[in-house]
This record gives structure tokens, sequence and C-alpha cells, in this order.
């Protein structure tokens, strides 16, 4: 899919309404929050509500309320508690095939906020690859890896996903991406993926800086994907290649800003990277304000405000 310009590029990606039309029939205008105290902490589509009612009617007692929102029961009234019923409830979703995000299972736990009274702010935790059923706001890094030439021009790295990743097998990729599992922080979180993913020793990564975040809202045939990356910028030695070790990189590419943006234009690129890659442009002056017209939108939908609990204090 090319795209005519970077606004389209950033809104294939943040494209869950920002007003809700209740007279649109798409679900997207229909969905239901997940509430817990005062906070919305999810969405619900109307296509997981029948699953959820059946699996909830089976229960004794019911470990949810269901009405114009969804709630936990009174008596899920813990962290240890959610987790457990939420795990069970996708455990049970996983058994028996029911959505098929579940067949991506990672047996990496998410923290879902919205609890103050603890100081993480953690509700509770669950599988990644459950997340978009409940439409839940999570949270990663991705790597902006560059070097300079000779002419202090820049150049960035840029990974090629390998076919066999379940979710856009060969579209192009940050240097360095993932998601940041319960209890890690965003530096190391950073520092392991560039291990796994590009054989960066820890020595370079933790040189990493943490430059700049970007939300959007994205859903896909998976559910609701509210997201926020912390964005970290790395100046590499001119003689570092960075080297696939995990499988999940098919190749690395070191090329010109313009073949960037240009690939990025033709939809080579998977869409949240994209983004990634279009905040770095922005904030290196390679996007101005004088030469692109879209300038201050593609600004505001890099950064959308999304109104979920978010963590506190950096803990993760």
């Amino acid at each position: 899919m090319a795209f005519e310009n970077l606004l389209q590029v950033v809104a294939h990606c943040d494209k869950f309404p920002y007003h809700i039309d209740l007279e649109h029939k798409d679900e997207i205008h229909h969905v239901v929050p997940l509430c817990l105290g005062p906070h919305v902490i999810g969405n619900i589509l109307p296509s997981v509500l029948p699953h959820l009612k059946q699996y909830n009617d089976s229960q004794s007692p019911a470990p949810f309320v269901i009405a114009s929102n969804v709630t936990f029961a009174s008596w899920v009234d813990s962290f240890e508690k959610r987790t457990q019923v939420v795990k069970q409830l996708m455990d049970t979703w996983r058994a028996q095939t029911v959505f098929s995000a579940l067949a991506g299972w990672r047996n990496e736990l998410y923290p879902v906020y919205g609890d103050s009274s603890r100081v993480d702010n953690v509700a509770f935790v669950m599988e990644r690859a459950a997340t978009p059923l409940f439409g839940i706001s999570t949270f990663g890094v991705h790597l902006n890896a560059y070097v300079r030439d000779q002419d202090n021009d820049i150049k960035m790295w840029v990974a090629r996903r390998a076919l066999t990743k379940p979710t856009w097998p060969g579209l192009l990729d940050n240097c360095v991406a993932g998601g940041i599992s319960y209890k890690y922080s965003t530096k190391e979180t950073i520092v392991k993926e560039c291990d796994e993913e590009a054989s960066i020793p820890a020595d370079l990564a933790v040189k990493a800086q943490n430059a700049s975040c970007v939300s959007y809202y994205t859903y896909t045939e998976h559910g609701l994907q509210p997201e926020t990356q912390y964005i970290f910028d790395l100046a590499l030695p001119a003689h570092f290649t960075p080297t696939p070790r995990d499988g999940e990189v098919q190749c690395f590419y070191l090329w010109p800003m313009d073949k960037v943006k240009e690939t990025i234009l033709n939809g080579e690129w998977k869409p949240n990277c994209a983004l990634v890659a279009i905040d770095f442009m922005i904030r290196h002056g390679m996007i101005n304000a004088d030469e692109e017209p879209d300038y201050i939108e593609i600004s505001y939908r890099l950064h959308r405000r999304l109104p979920f609990p978010t963590p506190k204090k950096g803990a993760q």
C-alpha cells in the first residue's frame, strides 16, 4: 500500500476514531469500556462480548459484571485475583481456539495499569497476545540506530522482519523493538532487545538515549491496540554492523534517510515502526515546518493522548 504523503502513513496506524459515531455501523464505534474503579483500562469490541458473557455465565461465582461496561466482580479485588481471573479466561479461550489472537501466545506478561493503591499502579498482568481482546494500553521500546558519515550526514540501520514472524513478516522495522514485560524498566528492555535482536552488546546499548515517545491507537484483525512506544536513539560506531540473533530479523540495511522516507511512502514498513522513523526525522530536522505542509497534524498524531492509566514513577 503506497501513500501520497506522510500524514497518510501516520493515519494508517493511528486509525481508531477520534470521535465515536453511534450511528456508524462499524463495531469500532460501539466498543464497550473495561473499567476498574474510576478508570477505563481497556475497550472491548462487540464481537468479543458474547464469548465473554458465555464464559462469565459458566463460572460460579461470576468474575465479571457485564452491563453498559465491563467490570470485575466485587470479589475480584486484588492484583492476584484479577491476574488469575484473566489468566483462566484467556487459557480457556486459547484451549477452545476462540480467537485467532491467542494463536500467537508468547508466555510474556504485560502489566495493566489502573490500581492507584499500588506504587507501580499495576492492576494485574496478562498474556501479551491477549491484550488486543480487551483493548489494553500497552508499552514498548523502539531503537533508532544510526551512524554519521564523513559529511556528518545520518544513515539509519533498518531491519527487515523475518518471513517467519507471525505478524507483519518481511516488512521493514526499526533496528530494535520490543514490548516491556512486567517488572522490566524501559532501559533494561532496550538493552535486552539490542542483544537479542541485533547482537548489540550491552556496553554499546546502554548509551542509547530515551529521546521521545510515540503514541497511537490502532487495530488489527486481532483486536484493539492502543500503544505507547518509548523511543531510543543510539549512534553506533561506523565500524559496527548489527547482526540478527534470535531469528526475528532477516537482515539489516544501512540506508540514507532519503531511502528511509522513500520506503515509508512505498508502504514497505510495519505501520507503527514507520511512525518511529518519522518522529526521528522530525527531531533531526529532516522533516520541518517550512517543507512539510502537514507538519503540525503529523506531530499531533504521533503523540495521541490515550485515555488509559499509565506507569508511575518509571515503574513498568
